[in-house]
């Protein structure tokens, strides 16, 4: 019996947290025993659920057993259904424990799949992101750039720098999490001076050509990067504005080359 429960009892935290967007967004985020333990709280809600459950059933039964025997409703004198339901069992598992596991899956597949806080909407989920962003430099900062269109200084390992829009992030897998950037500038540090060297001027570019992300037959997304996340080395926003280590074509301000084509 105890077999039975804690089967269950994982079974139903393991399809829950891989079902529902904030419990998969939480488990994404952690690592080793925190998975488990994370599995196994949700699985132990939803066997309390079914204790709960079964506990008003007991009472059902009790009350309908007390009306009978008050009003003699039907030809038992002495009715005990609440009594019969304790000490009845199914494949030598006693009835209370195999309603209540039911009840733990019913619970489960209900909040996993048509409960209504189970599909998120377009602000329920940007809430979700931005409370899980909060221990997280990396996401936090991109979601603003999402939000607020600014545009992102990244630097590479390789020292080669992306300055763009942030189109989108996935964070799911630590293996594959990823940044898809639209680039406007995109050049490398300089390895003596560490001055930026422009390569390449996309705005320029999409200026030209009258490129943007309505654009026919080809859109500023023809011109995104994927760049994973372990290999940057440094995030930042980017005013043009105030970026002086942008100033092209000024002297005294290190090595420069714009590029009109990207």
């Amino acid at each position: 019996m105890g077999t039975a429960i804690f089967m269950v009892l994982m079974v139903c935290g393991y399809w829950y947290t891989s079902r529902d967007m904030s419990s998969r967004l939480k488990i994404k985020r952690s690592f080793g025993w925190d998975v488990y333990f994370l599995i196994a709280l949700y699985g132990c809600i939803f066997v309390l659920q079914g204790v709960f459950a079964t506990g008003i059933v007991w009472l059902i039964l009790l009350a309908a057993s007390a009306i009978n025997n008050t009003f003699a409703l039907t030809r038992l004198v002495h009715a005990r259904w609440h009594v019969d339901f304790m000490t009845w069992s199914f494949l030598g598992i006693q009835a209370p424990v195999v309603i209540m596991l039911a009840f733990a899956v019913l619970f489960c597949v209900y909040r996993s799949n048509w409960a209504g806080s189970a599909r998120l909407t377009a602000s329920s989920r940007r809430d979700l992101y931005q409370r899980l962003s909060r221990s997280n430099g990396i996401e936090q900062m991109l979601l603003q750039c999402m939000e607020d269109g600014e545009l992102a200084w990244i630097t590479l390992k390789s020292r080669r720098i992306y300055i763009g829009m942030i189109h989108a992030a996935t964070f799911e897998y630590a293996s594959t999490a990823n940044i898809v950037l639209i680039p406007m500038l995109s050049g490398y540090r300089d390895s003596r001076t560490l001055n930026l060297a422009v390569e390449h001027n996309y705005s320029r570019w999409y200026h030209q050509h009258q490129i943007d992300f309505m654009s026919k037959p080809k859109t500023a997304l023809a011109f995104r990067k994927v760049i994973m996340v372990e290999q940057i080395e440094s995030l930042s926003l980017f005013d043009p504005a105030s970026a002086s280590a942008l100033a092209m074509g000024e002297a005294g301000t290190g090595e420069v080359r714009t590029d009109a084509s990207p």
